[in-house]
């Protein structure tokens, strides 16, 4: 399995867009055949301010004496590829159970990361 993956950094924020794709596809792909049916499912995080004033940890100047600090927004995508959905056309619990494993625990290893753990 490889990661193809593309960051980027601007005045509005940060973004990681990422998506794991199968290296026999990847070699096929490489060596001349179709590429076609090779899936591509990105997924990824943005992380960008939330508009107040300030930045994250610092004090921002104001007229008046409340003073706020500025905070980061985080937003998390994936795409998952999943099996045939049954006759009932709903996900079963233990899919559900697993994607929510999944933004749950990526949401709180960035948010380590950040240094930012004990904010909800």
């Amino acid at each position: 399995m490889l990661v193809l993956q593309e960051s980027c950094i601007d005045p509005l924020g940060s973004l990681v867009i990422y998506a794991p794709i199968d290296f026999p596809a990847i070699k096929s792909a490489i060596n001349g055949e179709d590429s076609i049916n090779i899936p591509i499912l990105p997924s990824g995080f943005i992380i960008s301010g939330d508009g107040r004033p300030g930045k994250l940890g610092s004090r921002a100047s104001t007229s008046s004496s409340s003073k706020r600090t500025g905070g980061l927004l985080l937003m998390v995508a994936f795409q998952i590829l999943l099996c045939t959905l049954s006759h009932s056309k709903q996900l079963n619990m233990e899919s559900v159970a697993t994607v929510n494993t999944l933004v749950s625990s990526t949401v709180q290893k960035i948010k380590a990361d950040l240094d930012c753990s004990n904010v909800e």
